[in-house]
């Protein structure tokens, strides 16, 4: 879905737990949407491992292949470049994450928003070779005229789109890995896989228990560029985690760090202390969107919408001397001691 240098904003990183006695789990990855992807599966395997490695790479081409904004053919794409203010038809998969992209940004009042992308591209952070410079005044707000999640309409029964400007441009960029990760999920339940964890560029989607019969041990990244270190560790079983941050994606111009994660209301890189968020829900399209959403609303409302929502989260955020973490009581039945 993104450039090579359009990576995940923050990993995370699977700890199976296995004691010499107990089987590996059975491994597949790769590169997708710009990224990498690791599926780790509970052996034995209902079927060939051949098999699952096509599959699993197909069922993520094909969120690529419709949401990408790099590829000029994909759906998403050719959207984007029809003019036309009439309803649409739109794949039952692209109506799918509209929904969910749609849903998300009523909970966060606007901060999550797939409109968002000509002032992802002004700023040098989408598709093309338009450099990362802080842009003039002038163009940044006749830029932030064309965006706002209340200038589409979705009817999901047809199902079709209709947009309320005709150079509307849409941008999946914060939730398509999160889908990537359910479709392989999907594809995996489907072929009797019970027992696997999906990891696409850090958004989790763990199922069932490892090979050592436990939860998924997955660790959340300290959110620091070159450190790598674990900030925390949570045990994941049925449920999915997408942890977004500023600390990747960003460059520096006059003494400033101007990161990827824009603020659609200011139409301007985000200037809260949040380094990151990691959110639990029950997809991991969900926890994605929800993810980016509450770094755009920051350490303060973004806490309390998480709690208002009674979501399982982890916020990380900088201060002189280091970093604090803050979560929400939803997300202790997930956190190691």
């Amino acid at each position: 879905m993104s450039a090579p240098d359009y990576l995940a904003l923050v990993a995370a990183v699977a700890l199976c737990g296995c004691s010499p006695q107990q089987a590996d789990p059975v491994v597949f990855d790769g590169l997708t949407m710009g990224t990498t992807y690791t599926v780790k599966i509970t052996p034995p395997l209902p079927v060939d491992r051949a098999e699952l490695a096509a599959g699993i790479a197909a069922a993520l081409d094909g969120v690529d292949g419709r949401m990408s904004t790099y590829k000029p053919d994909s759906e998403l794409s050719r959207l984007n470049s029809n003019p036309s203010l009439d309803w649409l038809p739109v794949s039952p998969v692209l109506a799918d994450i509209l929904g969910v992209a749609t849903e998300i940004s009523r909970l966060t009042d606007g901060a999550f928003d797939i409109t968002v992308g000509p002032l992802v591209n002004l700023w040098g952070f989408g598709p093309g070779d338009r450099p990362r410079q802080v842009p003039d005044d002038a163009i940044l707000a006749a830029t932030r005229l064309h965006v706002g999640h209340g200038l589409i309409e979705l009817d999901a029964r047809i199902p079709a789109i209709r947009k309320l400007a005709a150079d509307l441009y849409l941008d999946l960029s914060g939730i398509a890995q999160g889908f990537g990760a359910d479709a392989v999920g999907k594809y995996l339940s489907a072929r009797g896989v019970k027992n696997f964890m999906v990891d696409v560029s850090g958004e989790i989607l763990a199922r069932g228990v490892n090979p050592a019969g436990q939860p998924w041990r997955i660790g959340i990244e300290r959110p620091v560029m070159a450190e790598g270190s674990i900030e925390r560790i949570v045990s994941l079983h049925d449920v999915a985690m997408a942890t977004s941050g500023d600390y990747r994606n960003y460059f520096e111009q006059g003494g400033i760090r101007y990161s990827h994660l824009i603020d659609p209301v200011t139409g301007r890189p985000i200037t809260h202390r949040l380094a990151s968020v990691s959110v639990l829900a029950n997809t991991t399209t969900q926890a994605d969107g929800l993810a980016t959403g509450l770094m755009i609303l920051g350490p303060e409302r973004g806490y309390e919408m998480a709690m208002r929502e009674k979501l399982p989260a982890l916020f990380i955020m900088r201060t002189g001397s280091g970093f604090e973490e803050r979560w929400t009581p939803f997300l202790e039945p997930y956190l190691e001691k």
